[in-house]
């Protein structure tokens, strides 16, 4: 292959954080990510002005997890609660990155989540977040910020899981494409020494997966690392990943692919697997 195929470069990493598991998670494999490519990390946490503006809203009511007792939701009651949050996830963040001996840099912003996210990651090179947020019926499935962020494809996103580790294996869903080889370069930047590096081929035109097996092998032999191709066809995809299902330690990395099939694999993937998932959005270093 040419030397123009480039890994993602990184120097900056934004993680936005609230008080979920998931998002605690996130944070370790941003201290993780911030040393492997000695790369600055700002941690985020965001007061929700939509929330407190819920709490101005008439016949508002909560009920007690434990108690089942309805009670009205105050702007004060949740003002508090957000103080008492965001302590808690700032003593978490210089606790980690302390621990580590890395340098980070964490902020309180107020407004709206999204709106705030999208503002801060015009200034990172890699953005980290939570997969699924607070709401524990919403497993494995995307979050709604998570969601709207996907839907920007403004940078590089790591989609972390609830007790999700990032390791090995990697896998990666291979496009043909410059933003597909971007995805490889990458994982071949995140291996270990002597790991092999899962390459998933789609096999619908039998000839077509020869050629592209026939390229990969030739980077790979370029690079001198270990791969292990996966085939798979678009209409049984869902069975790869049920093989993966139940994977916590790795990392699952896809490009963002414009098209109503490729799309939908991209989905199937976000849905269906709990391992941290890197959306790869953008072109690689110059």
């Amino acid at each position: 292959m040419t030397d123009d195929i480039h890994p993602i470069c990184v120097e900056r990493i934004l993680v936005s954080l609230d008080s979920s598991s998931h998002s605690f998670s996130a944070l370790k494999a941003a201290v993780e990510l911030a040393h492997h490519y000695n790369a600055s990390l700002k941690g985020v946490f965001i007061h929700d002005s939509k929330l407190l503006n819920l709490a101005n809203m008439p016949f508002i009511r909560e009920i007690g997890e434990y108690t089942a007792i309805t009670r009205e939701i105050s702007t004060d009651g949740i003002t508090r609660g957000m103080v008492v949050q965001s302590r808690w996830i700032t003593q978490t963040f210089y606790k980690l990155t302390n621990q580590t001996g890395l340098h980070g840099e964490f902020e309180i912003l107020h407004g709206n989540i999204h709106k705030i996210i999208d503002q801060e990651a015009d200034n990172c090179d890699l953005l980290i977040i939570g997969k699924t947020g607070t709401n524990p019926l919403g497993k494995h499935r995307l979050g709604s910020t998570a969601r709207l962020v996907f839907k920007e494809g403004k940078k590089p996103l790591l989609l972390v899981e609830e007790n999700d580790q990032l390791g090995h294996p990697i896998f990666v869903l291979f496009d043909d494409s410059p933003v597909g080889w971007v995805s490889l370069e990458t994982g071949r930047d995140l291996m270990d020494t002597g790991e092999n590096l899962n390459i998933l081929i789609n096999e619908d035109s039998a000839e077509n997966s020869r050629n592209v097996q026939k390229k990969i092998r030739s980077w790979a032999i370029e690079k001198q690392i270990n791969i292990a191709f996966q085939v798979y066809k678009t209409d049984s995809f869902e069975r790869f990943l049920d093989k993966i299902y139940q994977l916590k330690i790795g990392l699952f990395i896809m490009p963002y692919l414009i098209g109503d099939i490729k799309q939908s694999l991209i989905e199937k993937s976000l849905n269906k697997i709990s391992l941290p998932i890197l959306l790869i959005q953008q072109q690689a270093c110059d």
